[in-house]
């Protein structure tokens, strides 16, 4: 059909021939004037000097220009100079080398000034501003999207919130490319192209990132993209440039949205419904504005002025009733934060009455729900909005994920089947959430099916390389996932995250090889530079700290060799980094060349790198460096220095940032000043009442006063900081310590499952998981037969007092550590004989993708090992500890177990009249337990006591004078 339709043109106009062609060769004349965009702009670097320049341009219209002259610029730097050079003489050694580099370019203009030709193969393109391209589908990736302008890179907020779209810096209109290919086909006239332009801004409104990654999805877009707003119809044609439609995004917080289409999408149906006026937009933008100054005022202040503006009776403040339901968001939004949860849950109801099309009613008034902890009412109102929005991908993934957390598999995979008939560009992303769910729960091979069908579909989306490599990577399958990684490169050679993760992938296979050159990862640092400026830094950055980690296992094997001539490379790459980072990012790059020379014993050279970075760092950043400094004189041993720059950082950034507060607690912990902690401790507390790790460093220092003083504290923070993964964690330890009285290893199975709920990013959480898995799988078998000898002795003798029943409990509880002991003497291997499957924990550890942690540090070799890798490690460790120690948590389970046989059995034991006062049966067994002879006076241990079971690791509790240099230079500045 297009050949026949070029044959007609030849026919009815006549040739024209371009001074730049040879003889004979055709190529078809502009299109009409009133369809081209605007051609010359002072900006772009193919002006000509004798082009007319448009005066009095609209905003839109030079925006339209600015892009359509950009289309194909793959220029920077030194490059966009020769470029420049090469334009203004087409016979210069620059514009032949462009020739060479970027086959089918041609900087010379045309006669006109205005009109670029160019006939490759016999097809003839038009390019604006006197620029020949060839056909997009012959051209390179960056070449093809280089036109990319750096705000479409820059993003912020979330989509799919209540929230006020903010446009970018360039938002004075739509981003349109060169249209010009597009007269070639007979099928799209000009109107037809105007009306595919407007239903691609259309489309791309409606929810080009409705998970609130529009920034991932714009910086680096692939060409067969649904989501650059175009028909398929349009982009497949040779000619045709993406349309973009330059869209910002609403805040996922607020209700306040100056854009016609509101919700956080995914849907036709929601953005079908949902429209709303000039007028009615206006002035819900109005009422945010002065329902914020109230707010500000006071939460009572901002709640009756809305209430006021949905009343009638409210002259001059009633709102248009299309904009109600934001109102009642908003109203809900405060109550809960009142604490008023009625309230809140009436008003989320009202507006799911009003707007049932509105996504983001339906997802807020289902989190109400959970928080509260109606479970069952959260998926009623999952499964109500559902029917309403049906293809809305955040109420989709917000169900899937409900189903998840609740057990309910199943569920989730009958929300998956829905999906079946819709097209992949709507439903990718739910398909995304979908496989990570399967490999959530252990199914690699159908997660592994579903992220190749997506990256196949979806090959323009660049996490989802990263996530798929990481996948592969976390499973065992390095070399797997190195080739996805290579594939995302080949089809987004400047997407940043994905050289980041190949770096780490190279830098062990070079480690196992024990190429401390690093051969492979520098040759894929090599390749990186062509990426953008801003992340270039961070290459050099990353291959910096590779070549040190190298350089120490080089250190490993040849002591002799001197540690500074082997951190040569290292300083290098710094260097590197240093000249490309941003002015605003340089002090990063000064504290951690710091740290490397803390390495090697340089502390002076190191305190001229943190000195730097002090004079260069924002403010928001100080306190980081701050701390740097003191932790570096606390090494060199110069303790009233480092406590003088804490009370620097103190009264200068107390009250915004909680590590300082934290890094002078430590200090005092490591010295053995408790007291002295537990007052730093409690002074952070007054102002950052919030923040868990405060909560759960005061609940270990309150560990040698007594049990009753750590659970005072652990109740007080539960009631701060209830979703504190920290707080939960440290009552694990409390019941998981043997020297206390209510040691409960059940007790500390629903901590720990808390712990990992809330806080997944906290390491320790699994850590102490895996030792309670331990003493589960090796010292729970060998307690049970000497608990229930235990029992039988128990039932078989008369009635006896309380003492007689303690004393007989402290005999046998003495006796158990006595037959471990000797077991441990005579056969050590056979306490641990059994192998602990630890998959269901590598599992969920490699899906909580941890980074920090007391615990988590002490076991990590390396920075770039894997969550398996971590735990593997940790493994060794706490098993060696577990079994020395094996007779001190037997000994605690028996005494456990002795204490309730008194309990459950009243009838043998004379309880002197001794009642449960409370209706908490819990309560009423911790009480008991406490009263009783405790396992430190029954064992008298002298070598062996409670402080060194304050967490998982007995290395880790000790003090810091035992530690060596290495090691406190670890605890320090990290692995």
């Amino acid at each position: 059909h297009l050949s026949r339709w070029r044959q007609q043109q030849q026919q009815q106009q006549q040739p024209h021939h371009h001074p730049h062609q040879h003889h004979g060769s055709y190529a078809p004349p502009p299109p009409p004037q009133h369809e081209l965009p605007e051609q010359q702009d002072h900006h772009s670097i193919h002006s000509h000097p004798s082009s007319p320049i448009k005066k009095n341009l609209s905003p839109n219209e030079r925006h339209r220009k600015d892009t359509a002259s950009s289309v194909g610029s793959a220029f920077s730097g030194s490059a966009a100079a020769a470029a420049v050079s090469a334009s203004a003489n087409p016979t210069s050694p620059q514009s032949s080398v462009l020739k060479q580099t970027r086959p089918g370019l041609n900087l010379a203009p045309s006669d006109d000034g205005q009109h670029g030709w160019y006939n490759n193969n016999n097809q003839n393109h038009y390019s604006p501003g006197g620029r020949s391209l060839a056909p997009p589908s012959q051209l390179p990736y960056q070449e093809r999207y280089e036109h990319l302008s750096p705000q479409h890179q820059q993003g912020g907020g979330g989509v799919g919130g209540r929230g006020e779209r903010r446009g970018n810096n360039n938002s004075n209109g739509q981003d349109v490319g060169s249209l010009g290919g597009l007269f070639e086909s007979a099928s799209l006239s000009p109107s037809r192209i105007s009306s595919i332009a407007a239903m691609g801004d259309r489309q791309l409104k409606k929810g080009l990132s409705n998970d609130g990654n529009v920034n991932d999805v714009k910086k680096y877009m692939h060409p067969n993209s649904p989501a650059l707003g175009a028909s398929q119809e349009v982009r497949n044609h040779p000619g045709a440039s993406m349309h973009r439609a330059n869209t910002a995004r609403p805040s996922s917080k607020s209700a306040f949205s100056c854009g016609s289409v509101v919700g956080g999408g995914g849907g036709d149906d929601e953005k079908q419904f949902i429209m709303e006026s000039p007028t009615e937009r206006q002035a819900f933008k109005e009422f945010g504005r002065n329902f914020r100054q109230r707010e500000a005022e006071s939460l009572s202040a901002a709640r009756d002025y809305a209430l006021a503006s949905i009343t009638k009776d409210s002259p001059g403040m009633y709102l248009p009733p299309a904009t109600h339901w934001r109102v009642y968001l908003e109203l809900a939004d405060l109550a809960k934060r009142s604490n008023e949860i009625d309230a809140s849950r009436q008003y989320y109801r009202r507006a799911c009455q009003i707007q049932p099309n509105a996504s983001q009613c339906w997802l807020e008034y289902s989190k109400l729900e959970e928080e509260s902890g109606n479970l069952k009412r959260c998926a009623d109102i999952l499964e109500e909005g559902l029917q309403h929005c049906s293809t809305n991908e955040n109420l989709l993934v917000r169900a899937l994920k409900f189903y998840e957390r609740t057990g309910h598999l199943d569920h989730s995979r009958q929300l998956l089947a829905r999906l079946k008939d819709s097209s992949i560009e709507k439903s990718w992303k739910t398909i995304l959430e979908g496989a990570q769910m399967e490999a959530r729960a252990g199914r690699y091979s159908i997660a592994r099916e579903w992220l190749k069908y997506l990256t196949h579909h979806v090959p323009w989306y660049g996490p989802l390389y990263k996530i798929h490599s990481e996948f592969e990577r976390d499973y065992g399958d390095p070399a797997e996932a190195f080739s996805i990684v290579e594939k995302g490169l080949k089809e987004l050679p400047r997407y940043g995250p994905l050289y980041l993760v190949a770096f780490r992938l190279l830098e062990k296979e070079d480690l196992s090889r024990k190429a401390y050159d690093l051969p492979k990862t520098m040759d894929m640092v090599s390749r990186a530079d062509n990426i953008s400026r801003e992340l270039l830094w961070r290459v050099h950055f990353e291959a910096a700290q590779s070549q040190e980690r190298a350089a120490v296992l080089l250190m490993g094997e040849k002591p002799k060799l001197s540690l500074k001539k082997a951190l040569y490379a290292t300083r290098r790459s710094y260097s590197k980094a240093i000249m490309l980072s941003p002015p605003n990012l340089v002090w990063k790059i000064w504290l951690a060349s710091g740290r490397t020379e803390v390495s090697c014993g340089n502390t002076n050279g190191a305190r001229d790198l943190f000195l730097r970075a002090y004079d260069c760092v924002t403010e928001k950043g100080r306190s980081t460096v701050l701390l740097e400094c003191a932790r570096l004189e606390e090494f060199c041993g110069d303790l009233a220095l480092s406590r003088s720059i804490l009370c620097k950082a103190r009264n200068e950034h107390g009250k915004s940032d909680w590590k300082v507060w934290l890094s002078s607690v430590n200090l005092e912990c490591r010295c053995g000043l408790r007291e002295r902690a537990i007052v730093f401790a409690q002074d952070a507390l007054d102002i950052h009442r919030g923040t868990g790790r405060l909560w759960a460093a005061l609940i270990q220092l309150r560990h040698e006063d007594c049990e009753m003083s750590q659970m005072k504290v652990l109740k007080l923070a539960l009631k701060s900081v209830p979703k504190s993964g920290e707080v939960w964690c440290e009552g694990a330890r409390i019941s998981l310590n043997p020297f206390c009285p209510t040691f409960d290893l059940q007790a500390a199975s629903r901590h720990l499952v808390f712990a990992a709920r809330f806080t997944p990013q906290y390491g320790d959480s699994f850590l102490e998981q895996l030792r309670l898995d331990m003493i589960g799988k090796w010292l729970v078998p060998l307690a049970e037969p000497l608990i229930n000898k235990m029992y039988d002795g128990f039932l078989k003798s008369n009635k006896m007092g309380r003492e007689e029943a303690y004393q007989f409990i402290t005999q046998c509880t003495k006796k158990a550590a006595d037959a471990m002991k000797a077991q441990l003497k005579r056969k050590p291997n056979s306490i641990a004989k059994d192998v602990v499957d630890t998959s269901e924990l590598e599992l969920h550890c490699c899906s909580a993708n941890p980074n920090y942690g007391h615990l988590w540090f002490q076991c990590r070799v390396s920075p770039i090992d894997s969550a398996r890798e971590v735990i593997a490690e940790a493994k060794d460790v706490m098993a060696s500890d577990i079994i020395n120690y094996s007779y001190i948590y037997v000994a605690a389970m028996v005494r456990r177990a002795g204490i309730m046989m008194i309990i459950h059995h009243p009838e043998i034991v004379d309880s002197n009249g001794v009642e449960n006062p409370y209706n908490d049966f819990d309560r009423f067994v911790n009480q008991q337990l406490r009263l009783a002879p405790t396992l430190d006076a029954i064992l008298s241990e002298k070598e062996v006591s409670g402080s060194m079971f304050v967490t998982g690791l007995t290395d880790s509790n000790k003090r810091w004078n035992t530690y060596s240099l290495a090691e406190k230079r670890r605890i320090l500045f990290g692995s």
